[in-house]
């Protein structure tokens, strides 16, 4: 089988699909599952802190309360106050506590185990939101002026705000400021997090994989399909060229079929001619011969007219089976010619417009407009008394239109179209004969009107 040609040659499967399907499918549900594990864990965290928050609220209440009444009636601490709070946080709380720190309403510091920077303001909206009762907290990691000799610790803290009352009231006189050691909350949220990464992973793989083999799946049907499409188009087209190569020897056939029937047509004439013509005119000749009855006998009357009305019939056969020599004429020179001899023949006048042909026609289609003059014509004379006649004929842009028409009484007859002239084989034949060069051939009789022969022939018929 010969290949493709053109593009077609060049049609191939897409080989990347499930690739890029893959590509971009990892790339989405990753991030997505990203972010929602990023989400769950910023939740855990909060809720972590949420609690640190209100366990570290507690102890303040209940440790730094107390010993924070001072501060309802003044703005310092008195020395036995300070005192124990150094006391508790050299104990066993202090075990849990890296830094405490009491402050004022206005963040003015009373307080700190960092005893250097008492006496200070640092506003803050921990500070702010203590004394409003609300208890704050996060991770610190002692960035704050207040804390900057505890900076070297490098430690994460949970860093807690909380309001101290009044005892038996809920009057803010102080806001209680607790850091404890973070590292074991840190390293809890961190293993939530990669555990919730772990996860979201052991989700989306098996997503990611069955959606890879299903799309690879459809991408090895559709590739199946492409190919098999290719090689439909691939055999489709060598059909296509071996149907043009056999239309084109098909047409070539019925050239030479209807060039070969001129021919037979040309030499059955010329036997008709050479041999029974000639010898019935011989008969003729001896019949007329005034020496043949010499011997005392008379010929029979009848034969003389009958000799001459064979005589007649076979010439009509041979003239009308035996062309004039067309070589070297024009389609138009070929037409006139048809003309010519139809007015010398019958001593009529036949009208004719006559358009510029290609001199490039096929032989069998010039031949064909020949006889579709000839037997148009003859048809007109002897069914349209000769009335009329005219011959039309013209160049299209892809065929030669001839019109052969007369104005006499019309033909209605049936049998017409089956019938044979005396020159021709009838408008049957002249049918066959233009169909066989893939022209339309139509016959118009109108009672009172006349007749048209109407055909087209194909200019751009020749033999390859």
């Amino acid at each position: 089988m010969i290949g493709p040609s053109g593009k077609i040659g060049s049609m191939t499967a897409s080989p990347g699909l499930a690739r890029r399907f893959l590509l971009a499918a990892a790339t989405t549900i990753a991030v997505s599952m990203g972010l929602l594990a990023m989400a769950i864990s910023q939740r855990i965290e909060a809720s972590m802190m949420r609690t640190a928050t209100e366990e570290g609220a507690r102890f303040t209440e209940v440790f730094l309360g107390p010993l924070a009444q001072d501060l309802a009636i003044s703005r310092s601490l008195s020395p036995e106050s300070m005192k124990k709070l150094d006391d508790l946080l050299a104990g066993k709380s202090g075990e849990r506590m890296i830094l405490v720190k009491i402050w004022l309403p206005d963040a003015t510091l009373v307080y700190s185990t960092n005893k250097e920077t008492i006496g200070g303001r640092f506003p803050s909206h921990h500070i702010a939101a203590a004394v409003e009762g609300k208890a704050t907290g996060e991770f610190d990691y002692l960035q704050d002026v207040e804390n900057a000799a505890e900076k070297l610790l490098h430690t994460p803290l949970v860093e807690i705000y909380a309001p101290l009352f009044r005892t038996g009231t809920q009057e803010v006189i102080a806001v209680g400021e607790v850091y404890t050691d973070g590292r074991t909350l840190a390293a809890d949220l961190a293993s939530i997090r990669f555990t919730s990464a772990g996860i979201v992973g052991a989700v989306t793989a098996p997503m990611m994989l069955i959606l890879f083999l299903m799309v690879r799946g459809a991408s090895n049907l559709v590739n199946g399909y492409q190919s098999t499409l290719i090689q439909n188009v691939v055999e489709a087209k060598y059909l296509a060229a071996q149907n043009d190569r056999l239309r084109r020897l098909a047409d070539d056939a019925r050239l030479e079929a209807a060039d070969s029937n001129e021919n037979l047509l040309a030499r059955i004439g010329q036997d008709l001619h050479d041999g029974p013509i000639q010898l019935v005119s011989l008969l003729m000749l001896k019949v007329t011969d005034p020496t043949a009855t010499r011997g005392g006998s008379a010929h029979d009357p009848a034969i003389e007219p009958l000799t001459r009305r064979i005589l007649t019939e076979l010439r009509n056969i041979s003239t009308g089976l035996v062309l004039p020599e067309l070589e070297g004429l024009t389609p138009n020179e070929t037409i006139r010619l048809a003309v010519q001899n139809h007015e010398e023949a019958t001593g009529t006048t036949v009208s004719s417009q006559i358009g510029d042909l290609p001199a490039d026609l096929a032989r069998p289609v010039t031949i064909c407009l020949y006889r579709i003059v000839q037997e148009g014509l003859n048809n007109a004379f002897h069914h349209g008394k000769a009335i009329g006649q005219r011959v039309e004929v013209w160049a299209e842009a892809q065929s030669i239109a001839i019109v052969v028409s007369d104005s006499g009484p019309g033909v209605v007859d049936s049998r017409r179209e089956s019938s044979r002239s005396r020159t021709g084989l009838g408008i049957a034949g002249l049918r066959n004969r233009v169909e066989a060069l893939k022209g339309t051939f139509e016959l118009i009789s109108q009672r009172g009107i006349g007749t048209q022969i109407r055909a087209k022939l194909p200019a751009t018929f020749t033999v390859n």
